[in-house]
């Protein structure tokens, strides 16, 4: 990516095995850092501007967050490290220039950290995705009631 001098620093929390939005039960094996809700909202704001207020980006149902693990089960040996860290702040660093592939918005991220935890847990150290700050999406929202596909997951 680029030296930390050229990167902005922030904070998250661990969170072990989150609930979607509108689901009763945890998705195993889904480890995210919580991020600043202020960080999302001033980049779906800055968005919003760039098209003279004609189109928005909805938030995460995660809120704004860092994926760290992603359906990704470590090894039966390394099983009983998982929420070893659960509601633990975090310091990582950020580009502020917002990604995107037409569809999510995020902010590529550094954090040693991170990728410290996922060795712990016998993963590999970089995630299929590199690690990210995701703050938006412009999908076209479900219906009151309608089932999560796997494509919205």
């Amino acid at each position: 990516m680029t030296k930390l001098s050229k990167l902005n620093r922030s904070t998250g929390t661990l969170r072990y095995s989150p609930k979607l939005l509108g689901q009763q039960s945890s998705e195993n094996w889904w480890l995210v850092v919580d991020c600043d809700p202020e960080l999302g909202k001033y980049y779906r704001h800055l968005y919003s501007l760039s098209k003279y207020k004609t189109a928005q980006i909805r938030r995460p149902a995660w809120s704004e967050h860092i994926t760290v693990v992603r359906d990704e089960e470590p090894p039966p040996e390394r099983k009983l490290l998982w929420e070893k860290y659960h509601g633990s702040k975090i310091e990582f660093y950020y580009q502020s220039h917002p990604k995107t592939n037409g569809e999510y918005w995020w902010l590529n991220v550094e954090c040693d950290f991170l990728l410290s935890l996922r060795t712990e847990l016998g993963l590999p150290r970089q995630p299929y995705y590199p690690l990210h700050l995701s703050f938006g999406h412009t999908k076209k929202r479900r219906s009151q009631g309608a089932p999560l596909k796997e494509a919205d997951r």
